[in-house]
């Protein structure tokens, strides 16, 4: 395999390029990010437990979804457990504790994500 050039006058080129984009682009401003700490509708989400063996370790994910809008979700992970049945059990006792219903109502079904099979 032969090492890759770029011939100077190319070399030049994309550094003038790399320079412009400063003058191009425009800087972001605080509601691109708001997403982050728009929570409300974090109060009326279904929470799914997910176990997954990772590194020999079983991970547990907590997926919180919205109830109207299931596409409207976040997951993050938890906590990691040598066993499977110690994984499953605390995921049992995390789902409960941070799902805002206690009784367990707000569900996600896979209909509400009007997929097509075609």
């Amino acid at each position: 395999m032969s090492n890759f050039r770029l011939d100077r006058k190319a070399y030049n080129e994309m550094l003038n390029l790399l320079n412009n984009q400063h003058f191009t682009e425009k800087p972001g401003v605080n509601s691109d990010m708001a997403f982050l700490s728009d929570d409300w509708w974090l109060r009326d989400t279904a929470v799914m437990e997910n176990i997954v063996k990772r590194k020999g370790m079983w991970e547990i994910q907590l997926v919180f979804a919205h109830y109207q809008e299931p596409q409207k979700l976040i997951k993050r992970v938890i906590a990691r457990y040598a066993s499977k049945q110690k994984a499953e059990l605390n995921a049992w006792y995390m789902k409960r504790l941070a799902a805002k219903d206690q009784r367990g109502t707000l569900k996600v079904d896979i209909k509400d994500f009007k997929l097509c099979d075609s």
